[in-house]
């Protein structure tokens, strides 16, 4: 064989037998940059899950103070609820003031505030005490208060200054279920006060489902802002017997309707629950759309407004099936926070976005099943009025206005529902009609707060909020 015939080494492997220094040279600093970026990379992982840890750390303390402050809150609410209780004339309607908190107080100050509450609590139960004691001797007012004074009374645990800010909570906790007590205890006098007799404890038609027995002649309008003590046609008013005891039953059952209202569309009570749904007609030819969240001058001029800006959070933990509305409470319910973030479903951070929505209805950015999620929003109008709410939603949703609850939307029996708006031929999408039914409610003037929970089955997810006049 001629030498030009022998077998000759690839180019490559040429290269490094001329070069052996330098590709020893290559590989030594290669291995150090490529263990260098799988260290950055690990580095880069475990300060985003520590920012990510801070965050929710961070946004329980947030949640927590909320909630502190939601205490203290109702507490003001309690008060204003006894004095009304107690007035010859209606109070206004301070018990039904929203609350909108700008700065956090701190739990030191929060304590400071619930401890003067509860003693103006004391002194409103005091004189409701000796009002019913000086009725019942026939005595003057004065008598009775001196008498209920010189009673001997269970010795008060002594104030003593919180050690901590957890100190501080606790204490406030226990002030807030001792005014509570007393408005219960009020609940119950109201009750055996109407009508002469003792009204169950599961009897809250009186109260809730516009059933009133109370006598005389008033314009009651079913919410318990009337001028007259009821009419006893199952409209209640705002006498002392009814009015006050509805709104004690509204507060201390704040997921129980707030008035009685026209029913639902189709056959169905109050409530939907796990009521079937019908999607209601619309007249389109009278139909002016508008979307948005201001209601009169500043708003979109419309007699059909679709509510499509909203804070949404989620998904977080869920689960399908007939107990949806059973679904898991996640930290938004005990109080929005929009600074805050939370672990979510499957472990993923959650933080409050804002959704502005250029297509009907309104779905969460981020899609999961079995999930739950949250929306806050707040409505402006510029005078008080009653509108009908129409909602909807895949696949079960419950709406608060103003801390209370206006809509509960089922999903056991839906699916004639979702065979509607899915399986048919329709208009619902361009008429704004993606709902199960309607609902009168009362907006006050200026802001008022929207917060829904949706929970989320198999497959598809929407909500829908539409209002008319």
């Amino acid at each position: 064989m001629a030498f030009d015939d022998a077998p000759t080494l690839a180019p490559t492997f040429a290269s490094i037998r001329r070069h052996p220094f330098l590709v020893a040279a290559l590989v030594l600093h290669a291995v150090p940059l490529i263990a260098l970026y799988h260290l950055g990379s690990q580095h880069i992982d475990l300060a985003q899950r520590e920012r990510q840890q801070r965050l929710v750390e961070s946004g329980a303390r947030l949640t927590a103070q909320a909630r502190l402050e939601k205490r203290v809150h109702d507490m003001e609410r309690i008060k204003s609820l006894l004095e009304q209780s107690a007035a010859v004339q209606p109070a206004a309607d301070k018990d039904d003031d929203v609350q909108f908190s700008a700065q956090p107080k701190a739990p030191e100050e929060l304590l400071k505030q619930a401890r003067e509450l509860a003693r103006k609590i004391d002194d409103i139960e005091r004189d409701t005490k000796a009002e019913r004691l000086a009725k019942l001797l026939d005595i003057p007012k004065e008598k009775a208060l001196k008498q209920i004074a010189e009673t001997p009374r269970p010795e008060a645990p002594p104030v003593t200054p919180p050690k901590d800010a957890a100190a501080a909570a606790a204490q406030i906790e226990q002030l807030e279920a001792k005014a509570r007590a007393a408005l219960e205890q009020r609940r119950q006098q109201l009750e055996q006060q109407q009508n002469g007799m003792q009204v169950a404890a599961g009897a809250t038609g009186a109260t809730q489902g516009g059933i009133n027995n109370s006598k005389g002649k008033g314009n009651g309008n079913g919410n318990g802002n009337g001028n007259g003590n009821g009419n006893g046609n199952g409209q209640p008013g705002q006498g002392i017997g009814s009015g006050a005891l509805e709104r004690i039953v509204a507060f201390a059952n704040p997921d129980m309707p707030d008035r009685a209202t026209q029913a639902y569309t189709g056959r169905m009570g109050a409530f939907f629950g796990g009521g079937a749904a019908h999607v209601p007609t619309v007249d389109a030819a009278t139909m002016v759309k508008g979307a948005g969240r201001m209601i009169g001058p500043g708003g979109t001029y419309a007699n059909r407004v679709w509510v499509n800006r909203w804070y949404v959070i989620g998904p977080f933990d869920g689960r399908h099936g007939e107990g949806l509305f059973a679904n898991y409470r996640h930290p938004p319910e005990q109080g929005v926070v929009l600074d805050a973030a939370y672990r979510g479903k499957d472990g993923r951070l959650v933080k409050w976005d804002y959704v502005d929505m250029a297509h009907y209805p309104l779905e969460p950015p981020v899609h999961a099943e079995d999930a739950v999620y949250y929306g806050y929003t707040e409505l402006m109008l510029d005078a008080a009025q009653d509108l009908t709410i129409w909602v909807g939603a895949d696949d079960d949703a419950q709406l608060w206005l103003n801390d209370r609850l206006v809509w509960k939307g089922g999903n056991v029996n839906k699916d004639s529902f979702f065979g509607l708006v899915y399986e048919t031929k329709n208009t619902f999408v361009r008429d704004y009609n993606l709902n199960e039914g309607t609902r009168v409610v009362h907006f006050r003037k200026g802001r008022n707060k929207l917060f829904f929970k949706l929970s989320n089955g198999p497959t598809r997810i929407f909500f829908s909020l539409v209002l008319t006049k």
